[in-house]
């Protein structure tokens, strides 16, 4: 799940509008699997837009759904409303600017960033001329107060793009101080952003004012890759690959202060500030764990298909929803498809 920027305010403002219908409903009782369906072949990250309330897909295409796409989904039924063809920019990546209506993608094997007019479906592909090869573009973050957009470059050395969202052009890259930097985060009150890096298992702290490193906070875990973020209490969430747990790192202290065992390769993670709840997709085991923020207690493990890959909460309606990739066919062999995969799935709280 891409994220846009937090602050204290907007979260606290939210999450008392929120829990105030998602109590009334009654749906806290247990987390359920309330719809899933296959979408098109390739499924990565979503972003929800909240003037329409529809969710958006970033879809690669398979052997079984040909062609790059950008799929708009009812919230709710999942039913498609419409596609926007990407044949050139591959979107993996996704973030949505509520204040622009630009939806942004990294498009990782195409080494480049594009930014969508979800009105118009206008698509505008920003590169880095500069650049040695295809920069591996992972994860989008967004400062709407600022309107810039950063993207992590899953490299080594790593590093942040910055795009201009009033240009959508590339401003500048920062060096992120780590290998492979994958999950990021925007937080706008302290104008910083969070980096986590895979290759060597630290958070990188960036002030924005001066785009230095100036702190990295070792995760504890193995291979850790994406991030969810907690502004009301100043919390990271921190997926480890590699040691099939989730650290939670707190900001005041700069350092991990818990470990949390979740399922096998544990690769998307999503935080739901209403609930406080954190919900992690396990790769390898086929599920996502929901885990109790104030207690760090297991609240569900539920079922969701092959390969769970990428979390979006939505902060509007409060529900969650996850991608799965495909089971590939062997080599050599002829594609079957996979009942379980390329689903999109939506889970109420």
């Amino acid at each position: 799940m891409s994220f846009v920027s937090f602050s204290r305010g907007s979260a606290v403002a939210w999450s008392t509008a929120a829990a105030l219908s998602l109590s009334a409903a009654g749906i806290f009782a247990q987390p359920t699997v309330q719809t899933q369906a296959q979408i098109h072949g390739g499924l990565y990250e979503l972003a929800s837009w909240a003037e329409d309330g529809n969710l958006w897909v970033a879809a690669t295409g398979s052997s079984f759904a040909e062609g790059a796409k950008l799929i708009q989904v009812d919230g709710t039924t999942l039913e498609q409303i419409k596609a926007i063809d990407v044949p050139e920019a591959r979107g993996f990546g996704m973030a949505i600017n509520h204040s622009t209506g630009t939806l942004y993608t990294t498009n990782t094997r195409d080494g480049s960033m594009s930014a969508v007019d979800i009105r118009t479906g206008e698509v505008t592909v920003i590169t880095d001329p500069s650049a040695e090869g295809n920069p591996h573009l992972y994860r989008i973050a967004i400062d709407e107060t600022r309107n810039m957009v950063y993207a992590s470059v899953a490299q080594t050395p790593g590093q942040v793009w910055v795009v201009d969202g009033s240009t959508h052009t590339l401003d500048r890259v920062i060096d992120a101080g780590g290998s492979r930097p994958t999950g990021i985060i925007a937080d706008a009150e302290r104008n910083r952003l969070y980096v986590s890096n895979i290759g060597d298992d630290f958070i990188s702290v960036i002030d924005l004012g001066s785009d230095r490193v100036v702190d990295r906070i070792p995760t504890v875990g193995g291979r850790s890759t994406q991030m969810a973020f907690d502004p009301s209490t100043d919390r990271l969430f921190v997926g480890n690959q590699g040691s099939n747990d989730i650290s939670v790192i707190d900001l005041n202290q700069m350092r991990a202060v818990r470990r949390v065992a979740v399922g096998e390769q544990p690769v998307g993670i999503g935080y739901h500030p209403v609930a406080n709840q954190i919900y992690v997709a396990n790769r390898r085991s086929g599920t996502v764990s929901v885990i109790d923020g104030e207690s760090y207690e297991e609240v569900a493990q539920l079922e969701i298909g092959s390969y769970p890959n990428t979390v979006f909460v939505d902060e509007v309606t409060g529900l969650v929803y996850v991608t799965n990739k495909a089971v590939r066919s062997p080599r050599d062999q002829e594609p079957v498809k996979d009942p379980k995969g390329d689903m999109v799935s939506v889970i109420r709280p």
